[in-house]
């Protein structure tokens, strides 16, 4: 016990000597946590080539100010750092502690994120977070070829493209989680071709099941709908540039009349975009064959997809009934590597024709 007063005392002497600030019990065990964002999270640019990147968290200790900075890591080839900004300060943070505000930054990133809270002048509890970016975020929904059906598995190669799985951001590897199957998806090879020619992170949700109709879609109560809904308020308002919806094959299959396709899916359009808050664009494939369906039957599934073009209901995605043949399908039906590529370029070349992408 003595060796350790005097050990005590040899430390406190120090301090004293050196200069250097002594800091009170209640300071010393001052902790911050950060509940939100977590890393790889991606939010969606804005018309303003920008995002409000929401934070939330608590301290344990009352503090007077919580601030926050953003850096660009190395390798990153957009976006600009910040200087110290305050988010929360005096009654903004509540007396047990928790704190919310945003940090607005450029499109880019990733970024790493600090955030400190202050006594007065004196630092008293600082984390940081990696790889958060500010870039494009999209829904996909549709049957079989707009899940895990593809052979073979897809992985990104630029890091920056992620799927995110409803509780946690992931590197964008196959299966695409919420996604039914356990195969390949256009969905990585898409993100790669964005992130080369926008220079942003790019995130993924998946809300596609097998063999649905477009009638298993509708809204309010199928589980499918609550589902999609789901998967867009995940991102919070605004935070989804887009609904990628790749789906017919069943339709045709079901000899659903032209009318009756676009009359269900424009329903589906206009509840998702009332439930969730915000005007949400929709890009519709056309993609209507099935070898076990007949032309006239998928002509009229084709025609019901065209008709949302040309209402302005939705926007014109890729067409893939011309990918036919051993030379794009694994079983038929399903994509191989070369009908992987030919539908993530399509999605590509539908999505920079309508925002005026630049291709590098």
């Amino acid at each position: 016990m003595k060796e350790m007063k005097r050990a005590a005392g040899c430390l406190l002497a120090f301090l004293v000597l050196s200069g250097l600030p002594l800091l009170g019990a209640e300071e010393a065990r001052v902790t911050l946590t950060l509940s939100a964002p977590v890393s790889l999270r991606v939010f969606q640019r804005d018309a303003q080539d920008r995002a409000d990147i929401s934070l939330c968290g608590s301290v344990n200790s009352g503090v007077d100010v919580v601030e926050a900075k953003a850096e660009l890591l190395r390798g990153a080839t957009r976006g600009k750092g910040t200087g110290w900004i305050v988010i929360a300060k005096g009654g903004q943070i509540a007396r047990e502690g928790g704190f919310a505000g945003t940090l607005s930054l450029q499109a880019g990133g990733w970024y790493k994120l600090t955030v400190r809270a202050r006594k007065g002048a004196q630092v008293v509890a600082e984390t940081a977070l990696d790889k958060i970016g500010v870039g494009e975020v999209f829904v996909t929904a549709g049957q079989s070829n707009s899940a895990n059906y593809g052979d073979p598995r897809q992985k990104a190669k630029d890091e920056r493209v992620v799927y995110f799985d409803g509780k946690a951001y992931v590197p964008a590897t196959d299966p695409i989680p919420g996604g039914c199957g356990g195969g390949g998806s256009p969905w990585s090879i898409l993100g790669d071709l964005i992130a080369k020619s926008q220079g942003v992170p790019v995130c993924f949700r998946s809300a596609s099941l097998t063999w649905t109709e477009v009638k298993n879609w509708m809204p309010p109560d199928t589980e499918l709908y609550k589902n999609l809904v789901q998967c867009v308020r995940s991102f919070g308002a605004n935070g989804v540039r887009a609904v990628l919806w790749h789906q017919g094959e069943s339709d045709s299959l079901a000899k659903t009349p032209a009318d009756t396709y676009s009359d269900r899916l424009q329903t589906i359009t206009e509840a998702l975009n009332r439930d969730c808050g915000y005007p949400l664009p929709w890009f519709v494939a056309q993609a209507s064959f099935h070898p076990g369906s007949k032309e006239p039957e998928q002509r009229e599934v084709a025609k019901g997809q065209q008709m949302l073009w040309k209402k302005k209901v939705a926007f014109q995605g890729p067409i893939t009934d011309d990918l036919l043949g051993a030379k794009y399908r694994s079983d038929g039906v399903h994509f191989n590597q070369a009908g992987l590529d030919a539908h993530a370029q399509r999605w590509f070349d539908a999505l920079r024709k309508q925002y005026r992408w630049k291709s590098k």
